[in-house]
């Protein structure tokens, strides 16, 4: 029951929205190929803006994705070892090819759903923006025929659960690490 549900969800967003259109942008979402490196700097010089809080976020994030990364793709899809849906099903298109890697959880999603709750913490001003991206990143995962949706829902709820730890331990480092300034009174409400 389970497989035919997630065989039907694959097909109805990997074949039925398939556009021509669309092709780039979900390729461009799933792999930004050379913009990743400029993408990633970019981010990191943002954090920077931020200062001491700033730079505690952005090491909080490279610890926070290197654990959702390493747990998604060196722990998980060992144990699962599912294959992708462009393995298993004939009428499959994907867009990158046919991979024989494994499929569950999803390493993007993960990855993700992991950041969005940190950079939310560091740019609550962003926040809609992070989980949205997160999401379309994941969607793209299955357009370009590359996994299952449960792979995407897995990678999500795991990574969202990853950044969650990862968004409290940024507020610790900072109550911990930063010190208030003159006047401010300190996040413990203490002197």
């Amino acid at each position: 029951m389970g497989q035919a549900w997630d065989t039907a969800l694959f097909r109805a967003v990997h074949l039925g929205w398939h556009q021509a259109w669309l092709d780039p942008v979900m390729r461009a979402l799933t792999d930004p190929g050379v913009f990743k490196i400029p993408i990633l700097v970019a981010i990191g010089l943002c954090f920077l803006t931020r200062r001491a809080r700033g730079a505690v976020g952005l090491a909080v994030l490279a610890l926070t994705l290197t654990v959702s990364d390493q747990t998604s793709a060196t722990v998980l899809k060992p144990i699962f070892k599912r294959p992708r849906p462009s393995v298993v099903l004939a009428d499959a298109r994907p867009l990158f090819g046919v991979r024989h890697s494994f499929s569950f959880p999803s390493v993007h999603a993960t990855n993700f759903f992991a950041a969005a709750p940190v950079i939310a913490a560091v740019f609550p001003e962003v926040t809609v923006a992070a989980y949205a991206v997160a999401g379309a990143v994941s969607l793209s995962r299955v357009y370009v025929g590359d996994h299952w949706p449960s792979d995407v829902a897995a990678g999500a709820g795991l990574g969202f659960f990853l950044g969650f730890l990862g968004r409290r331990a940024y507020g610790r480092l900072t109550r911990t690490l930063i010190a208030p300034r003159r006047g401010e009174a300190s996040p413990s409400g203490g002197p």
